[in-house]
């Protein structure tokens, strides 16, 4: 070997005359001295600025050349060309030729018109490399020898490794080892480079010998020392961390078919509970709580998409590289004021530079079924129970035999029909595709991606109501200038349209909830095509067809760009700017549907008789401006990491809202269609808020970790006295299987750490922006100036100036062990979280006019554990499989309301010593028997026994087969100031996972089960109860009910009691569900074609195909109508669904 001083940028390494072997081209140089150490060298090469971002996102650019050199050594004009391009040049000194003078003139030539004029007249020929690094080379030596290279890949053990890929680094050339390990690849160059990698295993890199077979080694990969974990305003090694974070990566959400982000990380987060209330496409109503709901106002977490609040429910979930969740106050106190309910950190893929081009195609076809719907009584069924209802409360039936035998002959269709109005308004099933390509690749200096994504999704419910498409373009660039200076910029683009009927589905209303108070006995059209209607409700299948729409349609874009600067070793800072602009635009018609007598044009007595139109345009303004410096500093076994940075945000937001009725022409869906009742109505708001924060780290030999965080926020939310605001937080963390005691634990446990920290966060959110200032709004009545009615402006609200944060202290006790080579590792966690100063109206005196402001008088505790477990190891050569478990239990309390007594006269409390919005009402002992009665059978009349407690303004009405109430007490009554009591929360308190997964030789299975445990649900009005009134009907569920010939007291309904409603008003225990539930959340089965024959040829990277399921099973004891995944509703949400998916993910390279 040689090394040539005088030009030290010029690497290169003889082993003979026959052979020289280029070993390093990257811009910092390899000097080889005796003892083999590598220096990095100070020499930096000049790059051509780059004119505009976003111009090379696609393929790799073939740089140009322009230069002007005069009568120089070749050498010398090799020197001058590597330093006006992206080209690097490497040779042997004592190449002949090298000394000879020449002349060129290029501007933006190719490199082979370049070198054509330069080595013209000598010995000298090159080869093109991976890179633009240009090896020169005598021409004798120029032929490349090609020819096959065989070997065979193993493991540590030496047992063959199957379906292992090899490429030849640097071209999209390569192929899979077989089921024995061996491996050919054709025409191969002497000097090649084989890149070898197996899932499980570290990948290899290994130069191709004179023999002609090879046996390459890899080693298993699990080592995590290296991972890291996105944290605030940068990352960290996992295995240094102080506070408690959870994290997944890309694989994870990119494997399976999610229509959002929120559905795809339910389950795998622990600590994080995540409720889905709802399917309906395009919308997500899902609630995000970590570690539950620490306040009586906003609990929903701060979310950051790489560094920018956003809504991760509209991000195209292929674009995601990792979700970072931040649930103690040691890692989220950086974030202040808005950390108070945790922190999720989404980062999106990155445009990697030094790589070839790859093209990535994934998709899927899914059809969506709901997972639990109301099972309806027929006609018949409706009619003989109608019966006993009104039989029981000595009422008129109003129908006779007669009508149930029209209901069985079918002789009178249009007021003696036979419908199941939920199977007529629900689809068996409705389809679902997603479609993502994204291209990603880069040279040296520069790396891109480009991305696409489109999600369609149709409704269960019949009609063109439910819809909606989402299209997703993300263009990612990344450049390195100067060796020191590196640009990212970030643009994305999303479009979201909705559509859903007029008559939109909540807990209450909508139209699944119509179809629950639609009559059997009423036809969905009547005998002449017109619209059928009974009189107790609105047709639900007219409104989902004629009754008009809503569409939302929402435009966003983000714009995101940072510049990073590496001043000097160890010191970097950045500067981050950032702007979305969201446009809202949202159309709601409501249409006439006049229903007629069959056969006649005699009205009937309901009409929608005014058609309306309504818009409303929303504009959106959030910008970000960061900047920040680290510094990192090892002094031997001492390390240190300080980051200091500033932020402000600010948000503008506008919206106007203007309507009409009676339109025109239902076709026409604009505002000048209506010609009667012009309203409008518009109203603007913005919010600042300014930061400074810091972080300081300090590793010793990685044994001992110490972190510091302080954050000190501004915001316009408060009076200008109180509107600032500091958030510390501290953290130390032990690595006990580092001290010198360990050692004999060192062949079974790879990692033992302690963690524990402390901190304070702030919440700055309510109903309100302006929670201090006082309201006032225009008023329109009868002033007594002249009895004339008189606009003005009054005050609705009383301010208060000393109004701040509320304020989260959170201790947290932590462990983390990884055992047995990595393979079993675990971390639990035990945290107690106080929230003081909450933000809440307290009760004043009437006389002070106005409601009451907000005031810092609430306080809220939560407290629990958290632990995951996870074992990742294989059988036999090609079998691996992974088991895991994660549990977090959650204790949730009121501790303080203020000034204010408890309320105790709602079926929800906020009071002392219980959960938030707990349940509050009677505690059921079962039904009414007749021995709690006196019976006369001279008036066939029950009279309740004088021992048997009962509520007094029913005494006369209730009967055997009510439901019967626990004397808590004991004086004999049932009142409700001293009988009714804590009945449930419908809060969870256990959140639970198990996680399988395995392949073999191709095939993959993977299978999540995901459940939550101690949690009460309660279903009302028509979704749960029968007879109650006119439009309330029976289900299958209710068959299972108390009556004199089942005189069950433990029956799951009560007695029949026709529009009386003294046992459904009086909210106890009796109607309390138990929302606890184990579901198959997910369930995947695929198959990875291996990398041979016509699919290497078409250079297929990848290719899996596979289904998918979500959501397939549940075991629970709810209300079998409905999902427990809603634990309170009315019956009128759209259903939650599973889905059935195939799949095609593809990679080309």
């Amino acid at each position: 070997m040689a090394l040539d001083n005088r030009h030290p940028h010029f690497v290169y390494l003889i082993d003979d005359e026959k052979n020289l072997r280029i070993t390093h081209y990257c811009r910092y140089l390899l000097l080889i001295r005796q003892n083999e150490k590598r220096m990095k060298s100070n020499y930096f090469k000049m790059r051509k600025l780059c004119i505009a971002l976003f111009v090379l996102f696609a393929w790799n650019i073939q740089a140009q050349i322009t230069v002007d050199i005069k009568d120089k050594p070749l050498k010398e004009a090799l020197k001058q060309i590597e330093r006006s391009s992206d080209y690097s040049f490497f040779y042997n000194v004592e190449l002949e030729g090298l000394d000879k003078r020449v002349t060129v003139k290029a501007n933006n030539a190719s490199l082979e018109e370049t070198l054509s004029i330069l080595l013209k007249g000598t010995n000298i020929a090159y080869e093109k490399k991976v890179d633009n690094v240009i090896v020169l080379i005598p021409k004798s030596q120029s032929t490349k020898k090609a020819r096959s290279v065989s070997g065979k890949v193993v493991d540590g053990k030496g047992d063959a490794i199957i379906g292992a890929s090899i490429m030849v680094k640097g071209s999209s050339r390569g192929t899979s080892s077989d089921v024995n390990g061996n491996f050919t690849i054709d025409d191969i160059a002497d000097h090649a480079m084989l890149v070898v990698s197996s899932i499980g295993y570290k990948k290899e890199e290994v130069a191709v010998t004179e023999g002609n077979s090879i046996e390459i080694r890899l080693d298993e990969d699990t080592n995590l020392m290296d991972e890291v974990v996105v944290v605030g305003y940068g990352v960290q090694k996992k295995i240094n961390l102080t506070g408690s974070v959870v994290s997944v990566d890309h694989d994870v959400l990119a494997n399976r078919p999610i229509a959002n982000v929120t559905t795809g990380l339910q389950g795998l987060l622990p600590g994080v509970s995540i409720v889905n209330t709802t399917s309906r496409p395009g919308d997500n109503n899902s609630s995000i709580r970590v570690r539950g709901v620490g306040t009586l106002n906003n609990s929903d977490p701060l979310i950051l998409i790489d560094g920018i609040e956003g809504d991760m429910n509209t991000l195209n979930p292929d674009d995601i590289e990792s979700v970072s969740v931040l649930k103690d106050a040691a890692s989220s106190a950086i974030y202040g004021s808005r950390a108070a309910n945790g922190v999720i950190l989404i980062t999106t893929r990155k445009a990697n530079r030094e790589v070839k081009p790859t093209v990535t195609y994934t998709g899927y076809f899914a059809m969506q079924t709901p997972t639990a719907l109301p099972e309806m009584l027929d006609a018949v069924e409706y009619l003989t129970l109608l019966k006993e209802a009104t039989s029981n409360v000595n009422k008129s039936w109003g129908y006779t035999q007669e009508d149930i035998d029209a209901v069985i002959n079918g002789t009178d269709p249009n007021f003696r029909a036979n419908t199941n109005w939920i199977k007529e308004i629900t689809r068996d099933y409705a389809p679902q595709h997603g479609h993502n390509v994204n291209i990603n690749g880069g040279n040296k200096t520069m790396g891109y991606y480009l991305s696409y994504g489109n999600l369609t999704t149709s409704g269960l419910m019949v009609g063109n109501g439910y819809h909606a498409t989402r299209n997703n373009v993300r263009m990612k660039l990344n450049t390195e200038l100067f060796d020191r200076l590196t640009i990212n910029g970030n643009v994305s683009y999303t479009d979201v349209d909705n559509w859903t009927p007029a008559t939109s589905d909540s807990g209450s209303s909508g139209l699944f909830y119509q179809a629950l108070r639609s009559s059997p006995l009423t036809p969905v059209k009547f005998t002449d095509g017109q619209w059928g209607y009974g009189g107790s409700s609105a047709n639900p299948i007219a409104q989902a067809y004629d009754g008009g729409f809503i569409n939302y349609h929402k435009r966003e874009t983000s714009l995101n760009f940072s510049a990073e600067l590496k001043i000097i070793t160890g010191l970097t800072a950045k500067v981050q700017y950032a702007t979305r602009l969201v446009d809202v635009l949202r159309k709601q018609q409501q249409n006439i549907i006049q229903h007629f007598y069959p056969d006649t044009d005699t009205p009937l007595a309901y009409t929608s008789n005014t058609s309306k139109f309504s818009q409303r345009d929303i504009a959106q303004r959030y910008q970000n401006l960061m900047a920040q410096a680290d510094y990192d500093k090892t002094i031997g076994k001492h390390s240190f990491h300080i980051l200091a940075g500033f932020s402000q945000e600010w948000q503008l937001y506008q919206q106007m809202d203007a309507s009409r009725e009676d339109l025109v022409s239902n076709d026409l869906h604009v505002l000048n269609a209506g010609t009667d009742l012009q309203t409008n109505s518009g109203y603007d708001n913005h919010w600042a808020i300014r930061s400074g924060f810091g972080r300081i780290n300090y590793n010793y030999n990685d044994r001992y970790l110490v972190e510091a965080n302080l954050r000190y926020d501004l915001s316009s939310r408060f009076h200008k006295s109180c509107r600032g605001g500091y958030f510390p937080s501290a953290s130390v963390a032990w690595r006990m299987s580092e001290e010198a005691f360990m050692e004999p634990t060192r062949n079974w446990l790879d990692n033992l750490k302690i963690r524990a920290s402390y901190g304070t966060l702030g919440n700055q959110y309510t109903s309100s922006l302006y929670p201090y200032m006082a309201l006032i709004k225009p008023s329109t009545s009868n002033m007594p100036i002249g009895g004339e009615i008189t606009s003005s402006m009054q005050q609705s609200e009383a301010s208060n100036n000393i109004l701040s944060w509320e304020t989260i202290k959170m201790t947290n006790i932590g462990i983390d062990a990884n055992l047995f080579n990595n393979r079993l590792s675990l971390t639990a966690d035990y945290f107690i979280k106080n929230t003081d100063d909450i933000l809440l109206k307290v009760k004043l005196p009437d006389v002070l006019g106005v409601s009451e402001p907000y005031q810092n008088a609430g306080k809220v505790q939560n407290k629990g554990w958290e632990i995951a477990l996870s074992w990742q190891d294989k059988i036999g050569k090609d079998f691996h499989y992974g088991v895991s478990l994660s549990f977090s239990d959650v204790k949730n309390k009121v501790v303080s309301v203020g000034n204010t007594a408890d309320d105790f006269s709602g079926d929800q409390i906020r009071a002392v010593g219980y959960p938030i919005d707990a349940f509050w009402g009677y505690k059921a002992d079962g039904l009414y028997t007749v021995d709690d009665f006196n019976y006369d059978p001279a008036t066939n009349t029950y009279t309740p026994k004088p021992t048997t407690p009962i509520i007094e303004e029913y005494r006369t009405k209730v009967q055997p087969g009510d439901i019967k109430y626990i004397d808590l007490n004991g004086d004999g009554k049932i009142t409700p100031t001293d009988d009714r009591c804590y009945i449930g929360s419908s809060i969870p308190r256990y959140n639970y996972t198990i996680g399988l997964n395995a392949a073999w030789r191709g095939i993959d299975f993977s299978l999540l089960l995901q459940g939550v445990g101690k949690c009460a649900g309660y279903i009302g009005g028509m979704g749960r109860h029968a007879f109650t009134e006119l439009a309330n009907y029976p289900q299958k569920a209710h068959l299972d009910r108390w009556t004199w010939e089942n005189q069950n007291p433990h029956a799951s309904y009560p007695r029949f009691t026709y529009d009386e409603t003294y046992n459904r008003d009086e909210f106890s225990s009796f109607w309390i569900e138990d929302a606890s539930y184990l579901r198959i959340k997910n369930l995947q089965v695929g198959y990875t074609i291996p990398r041979k024959g016509i699919i290497s040829k078409l250079h297929i990277e990848n290719l899996r195909v596979y289904f998918s399921g979500e959501n397939l099973w549940t075991l629970t004891d709810f209300f079998p109508s409905y999902d427990p995944e809603i634990p309170v509703s009315d019956g009128g949400y759209y259903p939650i669904t599973s889905s059935y998916s195939v799949g095609l993910s593809i990679t080309f390279k």
